[in-house]
């Protein structure tokens, strides 16, 4: 298996509405993206993928294999992402939650994000919430 299709099998283990697999090659190999990726078992059973545009960055994507949850992985991912952000020049992260995604938003509270605005029905089925982190020195 290629990167991308265990990217892509992680991606249909997570998510109700997933990527395809063409648009995930396709952000994988943008000059712009930014991947982080966890090995478990000799395999990636993690990753987080987020671009870096103008000193501005967004996270993308972040998804664990069922088995392999709460074990920190995501927590060390984001860090790590959150680096590599830097490097390119960011000042800050964004991203986009679903509001009823209470586990996802804890977290990225606890990385520092904090909420700037929520968006009604931006899912089909539920408000999603934006949330920036400040990249400070």
């Amino acid at each position: 298996m290629s990167k991308v299709d265990d990217i892509y099998y992680i991606e249909e283990n997570s998510f109700d509405a997933p990527w395809t697999k063409e648009m995930l090659e396709s952000e994988l190999l943008s000059s712009l993206s930014v991947l982080e990726t966890e090995i478990c078992g000799g395999k990636i059973c993690a990753y987080a993928l987020g671009r870096v545009v103008a000193g501005e960055a967004e996270l993308f994507k972040i998804a664990v294999l069922p088995e392999f949850r709460r074990q920190g992985i995501a927590e060390r991912m984001l860090a790590s992402l959150h680096g590599k952000m830097r490097e390119r020049g960011a000042e800050f992260c964004f991203l986009e939650v679903r509001k009823q995604n209470a586990a996802a938003v804890l977290l990225y509270e606890k990385l520092g994000y904090e909420l700037v605005r929520e968006i009604p029905r931006y899912y089909n089925d539920d408000d999603a919430l934006v949330m920036k982190k400040l990249f400070r020195d």
